[in-house]
């Protein structure tokens, strides 16, 4: 009589192989979308602590005569970031709180930094007001945005359902604001969401601040 083999046959080879490769796949969304969460929370924090830290600034005798310093009161959006660096109203240590961690920018490093005569585009991705009236809007009755993300971040989370990052004029905390969310204070199109150039220093509530 011929010994049974105790090896494994092609077939239940490719299945074991099929059942490996499918647990992979799950996995790997799993993990994907668990650290695009985390990226999303951390953005969060990020902004929120560079909301904090301007407000103080405001509140700063020092640093308030320099946002309203002439040669830099009209700056806005990534001008408006090197502008704030660039004059110490925030400590260079920050710089890499400009940069989405689920987008495509690179944080520019400190060292590099002190040699650029201007924020590089992919070393940002946030909008900003312009510097004179960025004291004025926190202390100002109108609700508007301040800062969120540009058009190139915009959609970073998408896929998370959050929306985008958003600090207003009124608050501290920085939150995800989706368009159903937005509409609950002005009426942005789907169209306008899609396309937030279109938004930017025009349309309620972000027609205070820009790229």
């Amino acid at each position: 009589m011929k010994p049974r083999s105790t090896g494994f046959t092609l077939v239940e080879l490719m299945i074991v192989i099929a059942i490996l490769g499918l647990l992979a796949a799950v996995l790997t969304v799993a993990v994907t979308r668990h650290m695009k969460k985390a990226s999303a929370d951390m953005d969060a924090i990020n902004l929120g602590q560079l909301h904090s830290a301007m407000q103080s600034a405001a509140n700063d005798a020092n640093h308030s005569r320099k946002l309203n310093a002439a040669d830099s009161k009209d700056k806005s959006g990534r001008a408006f970031w090197y502008a704030v660096f660039k004059g110490k109203i925030l400590d260079e240590s920050m710089l890499t709180k400009l940069v989405s961690m689920g987008g495509p920018d690179d944080a520019v490093a400190k060292h590099e930094f002190a040699s650029m005569t201007e924020l590089p585009e992919q070393s940002c991705s946030l909008t900003a007001p312009r510097m004179g009236e960025f004291k004025q809007l926190l202390g100002g009755r109108e609700r508007v945005v301040l800062f969120t993300f540009n058009s190139r971040n915009w959609h970073n989370y998408e896929s998370l359902d959050r929306g985008t990052l958003t600090a207003w004029s009124d608050g501290e905390v920085a939150e995800y604001w989706p368009l159903e969310r937005i509409n609950e204070v002005a009426q942005v199109s789907p169209d306008e969401w899609n396309d937030p150039k279109q938004m930017f220093g025009t349309k309620k509530p972000f027609h205070k601040t820009y790229e």
